[in-house]
C-alpha cells in the first residue's frame, strides 16, 4: 500500500481519544511511582542540579593531559576523591557530585565539577572547599621523574626546569623536600643526593646497585606535586536562595510564554482552539518531565532551555492542524458538520507533513545525541522526547480535545432548546 493511500485513510483518531488520553496518564503514574522510589532510596524524588539546589563548582585544569581516551578515568578519580573526602575524625563529609563537564580544549582543557553544599556557607568556604582543593591538587597533579641507573648512581630527571615555574629559593625547597624523603626510605643506603644546576634532575648515589623495588620507592619519593602545569581552582557558588529564585523565574517564563500563545491562538483562530493547544503543550511539558524523572536525569537550566525549545516546536505543529480545521469548517456543511469528522479529516490532511517534519528533525538531533559530547547529549535527549510528545499531542490530543469540546457545546445547545417551554396558543 502506498503511503499516500495510507494517509488518506480515516483512522477515526478522535473516536479513539480515550486510548490516546490514557497513554500519557499511564506515563505520569509510572513517573509518580519512580518519584516515590527515588525519594525513599536517594532522599529526594527529583535529581535537581546545583542550578536549583545551590552548590559549588571548581575547575581541574589538566591542559593537554586531558584527552577523550582518559577523560572517563579522570572523571572517576575526581568523583571518588570529592565524594570520599573525610574530616579530621575520618568521617565522610557526604559531598555529592552533581555534574562533571568538559571545558576548553588543548592547553585550556579542564573538568568543571559541580557539587552540592553539605554545610553552611562559612564551613564550606573555610574548611571543606580548601581541603577539597588541596586534596585534588595533590592527588591528580604529579610530576613523576624518569629514572636511569648507572651502577650505584640513580638519576631522577624531570620534564622541565623547576626554575621555570618558581624562583630559585622555592626550587631549592622543593628539591630539599625530595632529598629528605629519599634519605628517609627504610633500608636505603644513601651516600649523596645532588641537585643539578639547571634544576632538572637529582642524582642519588647509593652504597650499592639498587634493586627494582627500591627504584620504585625512590621514584615515588621523588614525585612532586604539580603546581605549575596543572591547577585546581574554585569556581562560582550558587546559594539556595538564588536557586529558588531561578526555579521560579524559569516557571514564570514558561507560564508567560504559554499565556501569550493562548492569546495569539484565540485571536488567530478561536478560544476553543487556543485552550486545546495549551492542553497539548502542558502534555508535552509533563511527558518531558516524566522522562527526566523515570530515568533520574539531572534537571538543570539546560532542561529548561530544552522545554522552551519544544514549546515553540510543538505549537507550530498544532497550529498547522488548527489552520486546516478552520479551512475545513468553511467547506464541510458551512461549519455545522460533526466536529469529530472535521478533526479527523484535518489530521489526515496534515499527517504526512507532521511526520516528515518530525522525522527530519529527529534525524538531526539524533545524530547530535549519538555523536555529540556528553554535555550536548544532556540537552539533546529531552528534546528527542519532547519532539515525540509534541508530534503525538498535535495529532492525537489537541484535535480530540477540540472536537470533544465542540460536540459537548453543541449537545448542550440542543438540550437547552428542547427544554424551552412551548408557548400556549389561545383558542378563540
Amino acid at each position: 500500500m502506498k503511503i499516500s493511500n495510507l494517509l488518506e485513510k480515516d483512522f477515526k483518531l478522535v473516536e479513539k481519544k480515550k486510548i490516546f488520553f490514557l497513554i500519557p496518564v499511564a506515563i505520569v503514574l509510572i513517573a509518580a511511582i519512580f518519584m516515590l522510589i527515588y525519594g525513599l532510596v536517594f532522599g529526594s524524588p527529583l535529581n535537581l542540579g546545583t542550578d536549583f539546589t545551590g552548590g559549588y563548582s571548581l575547575d581541574v585544569r589538566l591542559g593537554t593531559k586531558l584527552t577523550e581516551a582518559n577523560r572517563s578515568e579522570y572523571e572517576k578519580q575526581v568523583r571518588s576523591i570529592i565524594e570520599n573526602l573525610e574530616n579530621e575524625n575520618g568521617t565522610s563529609y557526604g559531598i555529592k557530585v552533581k555534574a562533571i563537564q568538559l571545558q576548553g580544549s588543548g592547553d585550556s582543557s579542564a573538568l568543571h565539577i559541580m557539587y552540592e553544599a553539605v554545610a553552611e556557607g562559612v564551613v564550606m568556604d573555610s574548611e571543606i572547599n580548601p581541603k577539597l582543593q588541596e586534596t585534588l591538587q595533590s592527588a591528580i597533579f604529579k610530576i613523576i621523574p624518569a629514572v636511569t641507573v648507572d651502577g650505584s648512581e640513580v638519576t631522577l630527571a624531570y620534564q622541565f626546569s623547576f626554575k621555570d615555574g618558581q624562583n630559585t629559593d622555592s626550587a631549592n625547597r622543593t628539591f630539599d623536600s625530595v632529598k629528605t624523603r629519599i634519605e628517609g626510605i627504610d633500608g636505603l643506603q644513601v651516600s649523596s643526593v645532588v641537585c643539578s644546576e639547571d634544576y632538572r634532575s637529582i642524582i642519588v648515589t647509593l652504597g650499592s646497585a639498587p634493586a627494582d623495588e627500591m627504584l620504585d620507592n625512590i621514584r615515588n619519593a621523588a614525585t612532586i606535586d604539580d603546581k605549575y602545569s596543572g591547577l585546581v581552582s574554585m569556581g562560582s557558588a550558587t546559594s539556595a536562595a538564588f536557586s529558588s529564585e531561578l526555579l521560579w523565574s524559569a516557571f514564570a517564563a514558561i507560564l508567560a510564554s504559554v499565556v501569550l500563545m493562548l492569546v495569539y491562538i484565540a485571536f488567530r483562530f478561536e478560544l476553543t482552539s487556543g485552550i486545546s493547544a495549551i492542553i497539548a503543550l502542558f502534555h508535552d511539558i509533563l511527558i518531558m518531565f516524566c522522562f527526566m524523572v523515570i530515568f533520574h536525569i539531572e534537571i538543570n537550566s539546560t532542561f529548561i532551555a530544552a522545554l522552551i525549545t519544544i514549546l515553540g516546536y510543538s505549537i507550530n505543529n498544532t497550529i498547522i492542524v488548527f489552520d486546516r480545521i478552520r479551512e475545513n469548517k468553511k467547506t464541510m456543511l458551512s461549519g455545522e458538520g460533526n466536529a469529530a469528522l472535521i478533526a479527523n479529516k484535518s489530521v489526515s490532511e496534515t499527517l504526512l507533513r507532521s511526520l516528515n517534519t518530525t522525522l527530519t528533525t529527529l534525524l538531526t538531533i539524533g545524530m547530535v545525541a549519538i555523536l555529540g559530547v556528553r554535555d550536548i547529549k544532556i540537552f539533546a535527549l529531552p528534546i528527542i522526547i519532547g519532539l515525540l510528545a509534541g508530534t503525538y499531542s498535535s495529532i492525537c490530543i489537541s484535535p480530540a480535545v477540540w472536537a470533544s469540546w465542540k460536540d459537548r457545546k453543541k449537545r448542550k445547545g440542543v438540550q437547552s432548546e428542547s427544554k424551552e417551554p412551548t408557548k400556549a396558543v389561545a383558542i378563540k
